[in-house]
């Protein structure tokens, strides 16, 4: 070590260090005390009395219409016996369950057409593949194409180091009706750069 500066920089360095060390473990909590330890006080809080809501009347009464034939006494009526007729035969269900009528899905299901093959099966064995001596491949990556895309990175889609493609986009876009003095720049540097 020669160089002066390089020492220096290396106390400093040292220095530096070991005070973020000692502030670190400055900040490190505090063991508990020895004696007791740290209990979680709970404060209870209390719930705001509910507003007693006043009562509401009840609703009035629809009006009624006068009876020509008086009431009669409730007196309580007689039972009468009704005859139930007997249960049907457990031989005729009176209407099939869903399990059999999705049994006679599946079997009219069957007989309409061939079942398609609506499921992938992945282990199934495929015809190997067609050996034309061709595949696909990509061409190396050169220095050329690197460049581009650090440029089209920073340039923005369709980027190019030849500036006339854009020169004749500015030309087109002017017209007409476009402003004469940068209409004769743009043609003083197509001329220039691309003629």
């Amino acid at each position: 070590m020669r160089n002066p500066g390089v020492r220096i920089a290396l106390g400093v360095t040292v220095l530096v260090h070991a005070g973020m060390a000692w502030w670190l473990l400055g900040l490190r909590e505090a063991p508990p005390p020895a004696g007791g330890t740290i209990a979680l006080q709970v404060a209870w809080i209390d719930r705001p009395a509910t507003p007693v809501l006043p009562s509401v009347p009840p609703p009035p009464a629809p009006a009624t219409t006068t009876r020509t034939q008086p009431v009669p006494s409730a007196q309580p009526r007689r039972l009468q016996s009704v005859d139930v007729p007997a249960a049907a035969s457990p031989s005729e269900p009176s209407s099939p369950d869903a399990a059999a009528l999705l049994d006679q899905a599946r079997d009219w299901a069957r007989t309409q057409a061939p079942q398609p093959a609506f499921t992938h099966d992945p282990l199934q064995r495929r015809p190997p593949p067609a050996a034309d001596g061709r595949f696909a491949m990509r061409g190396p990556i050169t220095p050329e194409d690197i460049a581009k895309g650090i440029g089209q990175l920073f340039g923005g889609a369709g980027y190019t180091q030849d500036p006339c493609p854009q020169i004749r986009r500015n030309i087109a876009n002017l017209g007409t009706g476009g402003d004469t003095e940068l209409a004769s720049e743009e043609i003083r540097r197509l001329r220039q750069f691309c003629l």
